[in-house]
């Protein structure tokens, strides 16, 4: 477990790799973000970018990729917010992508001795070294338990 006291700051991680299929753009959009860019190939064919994900399905891949992105499992009680969030670019159906991210700050949380919080700058990146979603995020994390 990676306790608050283990988080380095500026220490980059990345993400293993995952390729966006056609069917699971469609599929996803159509539960949360039916619009017809998303949901339906030919009539996104009107539209300038085409058949893209939702920008949610974006955020879903990439909140999937930064959890498993470290290997050892965070000591993570709860997300304090996301800010900045940007889409720079489409994510595209067979898009190959990956997350990397890095701790820009952490403090000691004033109204939990127990806890720190941490915010972390966050990006999704196709094959094409685009970046396809960014934004930070501050989270509360458990300090190491005293012995």
């Amino acid at each position: 477990m990676l306790y608050f006291e283990d988080i380095q700051l500026n220490q980059e991680h990345k993400s293993k790799d995952y390729v966006v299929g056609k069917e699971e753009i469609i599929a996803f959009a159509k539960a949360w973000d039916p619009q017809p860019f998303h949901i339906d190939e030919e009539e996104a064919k009107q539209w300038p970018l085409g058949l893209t994900a939702s920008s949610v399905h974006s955020y879903a891949i990439c909140t999937l990729l930064a959890n498993t992105m470290i290997g050892e499992p965070t000591a993570a009680v709860a997300g304090l917010g996301v800010d900045e969030m940007r889409m720079p670019a489409p994510v595209r159906p067979g898009d190959r992508l990956h997350c990397a991210s890095f701790v820009e700050s952490k403090r000691d949380s004033k109204s939990k001795p127990n806890m720190g919080i941490i915010t972390s700058v966050t990006k999704l990146i196709n094959q094409n070294n685009e970046v396809v979603l960014s934004y930070k995020s501050s989270g509360l994390i458990l300090k190491r338990p005293a012995k």
